[in-house]
């Protein structure tokens, strides 16, 4: 199907005041002139919140919300599209911010999708600096000339990536002991992007949070990244065994025509659930458990169930709904889970193991039900062999009576309860 640029244009112009989750999540703050934006450039099967953790770093150093972009497209769909439509979201970057460039980056398949962006001289001239993050090796630095400042940073651990190391004419950076995703959301990768976008020796320390602690974020499908508009948002504030402490959420919230909801203030609570819903009456709710965080988050996603017509939304369809068992999700977003670096218990359940947890596989999400027989085997779930990234465990949560299913990450704790996959819906934990 060919898209009309021009309609692309005019139809980014209208929605990037919702597009883009900062853009809309921001309070009224003077401009930062002085940083060029940044526009970055999620992975396979990724999202906006892969540059959570570097975002806030980057907020906490003087750059304003209108500086911070995340580019959401769809991982599994046509690369081509995906070109043109962040040839147009970095047009309406510059349109808004009234800058003369940005500072590119893209990790995984999204350093592919920038480098190949930049070999058109008309788009690389929108471009001021690039950040190749754990991508494939190249023969050269970025641009239609080699000539792009480029900034390569890669880990020889990194499994997933077959053809990697330093790229002649880039700024190489190794980080060694960082697995595939761990290369996006490692500090001493953004100390390396600090010093290659602002041109600098240091990084400057970061300012302390004043104020009101808020939330934001974007809801949108697996993999797919489609929006969901006009979605309800719940906030819960919970105690230490994840039982909600009101019989009201603390905030409802309306998702935008590009998914995206809030700021609102925190509520004050060791734990938060978030709970999702599309605005049809069949749409399956996500319940999200997370640990409260200290500083205001505007990069919380919250992914939906794409419907049963794409490679996502095909393998989705087949979680239980069955409110007889709990439906869990255990996500570790900044990093994998490698069994011989890693701990990963659930509810006495050791997930972080060769079989579960192979360095080759680089699980960042494991899918964990009942196959059926209402017991816990412990075997993989042959639904998710072949997805990178993802695994799947029979391990049965019964909801009979309430209670609390445990989970430690490296020694961090989330509890969950265990809640009706069907009426209540499934439940994803993230390990931030």
């Amino acid at each position: 199907m060919l898209i009309n640029s021009n309609l692309l244009r005019v139809l980014f112009a209208a929605l990037l005041p919702l597009w883009f989750t900062l853009g809309s999540c921001k309070e009224e703050e003077s401009p930062s002139p002085d940083y060029r934006p940044i526009v970055a450039v999620h992975g396979y099967l990724g999202s906006g919140d892969t540059w959570a953790a570097h975002f806030k770093a980057f907020s906490a150093r003087g750059y304003a919300d209108d500086r911070l972009y995340a580019f959401d497209y769809n991982s599994l769909g046509d690369d081509a599209l995906s070109l043109t439509r962040l040839d147009a979201f970095i047009d309406e970057v510059l349109a808004a911010t009234g800058a003369e460039q940005v500072d590119l980056m893209g990790h995984s398949k999204g350093g592919g999708l920038g480098y190949t962006y930049l070999s058109d001289p008309d788009r690389a001239a929108k471009v001021a600096h690039y950040a190749h993050i754990g991508s494939f090796r190249t023969d050269s630095a970025a641009g239609p000339s080699a000539n792009m400042p480029t900034l390569n940073i890669w880990s020889p651990d990194d499994l997933v990536i077959s053809d990697k190391g330093d790229i002649p004419g880039a700024v190489n950076v190794n980080i060694a002991g960082a697995d595939h995703y761990q290369i996006a959301t490692h500090p001493d990768g953004f100390a390396a992007l600090w010093k290659h976008f602002n041109e600098v020796a240091q990084v400057p320390a970061a300012s302390s949070n004043s104020g009101a602690i808020r939330v934001a974020g974007k809801a949108l499908t697996f993999g797919e990244n489609t929006p969901l508009a006009g979605g309800t948002v719940e906030v819960w504030a919970l105690d230490a065994q994840a039982q909600r402490l009101t019989t009201a959420a603390a905030l409802t919230l309306t998702t935008n025509t590009d998914g995206t909801w809030g700021p609102a203030e925190m509520p004050d609570a060791a734990y938060l659930e978030f709970r999702v819903k599309g605005a049809s009456a069949s749409a399956r709710a996500i319940n999200y458990f997370r640990t409260a965080g200290a500083e205001t988050d505007r990069w919380i996603y919250l992914r939906t169930i794409p419907p049963p017509i794409s490679v996502a939304g095909l393998l989705l369809s087949s979680l239980p709904q069955d409110d007889n068992q709990t439906v869990l999700a255990v996500f570790s977003s900044s990093q994998a889970v490698l069994s011989e670096r890693d701990n990963l218990d659930v509810d006495g359940f050791d997930l972080a193991t060769p079989a579960l947890a192979s360095p080759d596989q680089t699980t960042i999400a494991y899918f964990l039900y009942d196959d059926g027989d209402a017991s816990s085997s412990g075997d993989i779930n042959p639904v998710f062999a072949g997805f990178p990234f993802l695994n799947g465990v029979d391990l049965f949560f019964p909801t009979a009576a309430p209670q609390t299913i445990l989970l430690t990450f490296n020694g961090r704790q989330l509890p969950v309860r265990n809640l009706r996959s069907d009426t209540d819906g499934p439940i994803v934990a993230v390990f931030d």
